[in-house]
Order: structure tokens, then C-alpha cells, then sequence
């Protein structure tokens, strides 16, 4: 996953990630745990000390030691960033259409990428027509004057 390129898309918990470990290791976490609730352990115990492992074998011992010190005792849910997935993908079918298109056809495009996504060829059309979401705001003729 490419987050970087849509860190305003991420959950406010993933954010707080970021902020701790830096994005490669939230990454990880996402990746390998997302959609998960993880007990964070205070290391107290015996399962304390397997919970803190088997974080550790994810983000790293760092990592682990700062997300322990901030969510210890906690349940923290992971989420599966959805969002920012989805718009990596769109990102992604955008530049490929502009890579087919430069030898072949709009139509033969849509029709390749909706096989290779497995999307209908409408829902493709759909994702051509959006914008890449960067976080701004959507331009609007109101907005002008």
C-alpha cells in the first residue's frame, strides 16, 4: 500500500500510527492486522510479553515499544483503510487507462481494465471521470463568485 499519497484519507487512529512509528511500519500493521482488534499488553505477563512479540514481529521492537507505551492497556482496533485503499486503486485504473489509451482504444481500455480488476466496464467509466482525491475541497461554479 502506498499511503503516503493519501494520508487525509486515513483514519484518525491510523494517523496517531503514523505519528508514532512513521508510515512504513503503520503500513505493516494495517497490512498484516487491519480490520483486527489488537489487545495492546502492558507487558505484565506472561501473554503481555507474547502480545508485545508478536507486535514486535510486525512493526519492529521500536515500534512496538512506542505503541505499548501509548495504547498499553488498550484495545486497539486496526482499522482496514478502506478509503485510502479504494482511492489507490481508482489512482491506479486511472494511470493504467492512460498507459493503454496511448495504443489502443477507449473503449478497448475500459474493457481490459474491467477484466483485469474484475469491475463492470460502467463502474470503470465511473472511476475515469473522478479526480484523484487529494483533500481539497471539490471545485464547485458556486464556489467562485
Amino acid at each position: 500500500m502506498r499511503l503516503d499519497n493519501v494520508k487525509h484519507l486515513l483514519p484518525d487512529v491510523v494517523q496517531v500510527l503514523v505519528r508514532l512509528i512513521g508510515l512504513p511500519a503503520a503500513v505493516r500493521l494495517v497490512e498484516q492486522l487491519g480490520g483486527t482488534t489488537f489487545p495492546v499488553a502492558l507487558r505484565k505477563s506472561r501473554l503481555g510479553e507474547i502480545r508485545y512479540e508478536a507486535l514486535s514481529e510486525i512493526v519492529g521492537g521500536e515500534a512496538a515499544d512506542a505503541i505499548t507505551q501509548h495504547f498499553g492497556g488498550d484495545m486497539l482496533y486496526i482499522p482496514k483503510c478502506e478509503a485510502a485503499a479504494r482511492e489507490l486503486l481508482y489512482r491506479e485504473i486511472r494511470a493504467d487507462f492512460d498507459g493503454i489509451t496511448r495504443e489502443h482504444s477507449a473503449l478497448h481500455a475500459v474493457a481490459e481494465l474491467a477484466k483485469k480488476y474484475r469491475l463492470s466496464d460502467r463502474h470503470v467509466w465511473r472511476i475515469l471521470k473522478k479526480h484523484d482525491d487529494d483533500g481539497g475541497t471539490p471545485t464547485e461554479q458556486g464556489a467562485l463568485f
